[in-house]
């Protein structure tokens, strides 16, 4: 008798419906990206001291392990794209009550493929912020600054700099970022395929030469070096836009006093954060 036959169809959008919970730090952008990135080495970790390389021929198990290290690399960057993500909804959902300017047209205009993701999301911020990719020095630095300008002024500095941008201090950690979202792209859009274009692109960004028809294979070390830079990349961010938040808070605040408690926002603001702010002269509890 014939097996009956597998609407296919059906099975690939049955994928929607196979989830799991958030982690429960999902609320707090630098703990969530932490839980993420921390899980993946762990799985890793996990897998290898727990096989037998005896079990398996050298060539195949270098193969399998070659494969999950460039699905670790692509979740270790993801993760710090969804906490700038995360971080700007933060910042926006703060400050979107108590402020009039323009500061919110850079997540703007709202298309028609994401009406529907606007009207449902669960904060202003989530809606500005969930349905675009936040991939590029660029866009980051522009999004950031804007929306985290005084009230009808300047904008503010650069999150991620150029050669010819501020602050210089964080020049270099840009362009190790540069580099980690074009291998980002590399994967999930050639899955580590390094062609003629990308071996190109590569070489303008790191000075030097790269080799095509090639395909990126991250060790061990990569992975464990890549987390580190993401993670003081991610607490340095978190700092540096937490205590600027706190710092337009504390603005708004000073011309309205009527407008917030400042102690109450001040403990907010430090619990999403993680560390002590001051808006006002009020100092946040954790």
């Amino acid at each position: 008798m014939p097996r009956p036959p597998i609407n296919l169809h059906q099975k690939a959008r049955e994928v929607l419906h196979h989830t799991s919970e958030l982690h429960p730090e999902a609320d707090r952008p630098i703990l969530h990206f932490e839980s993420s990135t921390d899980s993946a080495l762990r799985m890793m970790r996990y897998l290898v001291g727990h096989m037998d390389p005896t079990s398996f021929y050298p060539a195949v198990l270098d193969s399998h392990l070659g494969q999950l290290r460039r699905m670790i690399l692509t979740e270790l960057i993801e993760s710090f794209e969804r906490f700038l993500k995360e971080l700007a909804a933060v910042c926006i959902d703060y400050l979107a009550p108590y402020t009039a300017d323009d500061r919110f047209d850079e997540f703007f205009p709202v298309r028609g493929g994401t009406v529907a993701g606007f009207v449902s999301a669960a904060t202003v911020g989530k809606a500005l912020c969930e349905s675009e990719t936040w991939i590029n020095n660029d866009s980051i630095n522009k999004r950031f600054a804007a929306l985290l300008k005084v009230p009808f002024g300047d904008r503010w500095e650069w999150l991620f700099p150029q050669a010819n941008q501020q602050p210089a201090t964080e020049r270099d950690r840009a362009a190790t970022l540069a580099i980690l979202w074009q291998v980002r792209h590399n994967l999930a859009h050639n899955v580590g395929v390094l062609t003629h274009s990308d071996a190109m692109k590569f070489r303008l960004l790191i000075g030097g030469p790269v080799a095509a028809d090639r395909r990126l294979a991250p060790t061990a070390d990569d992975l464990k070096y890549v987390k580190r830079f993401l993670k003081e990349t991610a607490d340095r961010t978190n700092e540096r836009v937490g205590q600027r938040l706190a710092h337009l808070l504390g603005l708004i605040h000073a011309a309205d006093p009527a407008l917030f408690d400042a102690q109450a926002k001040a403990n907010d603001v430090s619990q999403r954060f993680t560390f002590s702010v001051t808006i006002n002269g009020h100092v946040g509890v954790l």
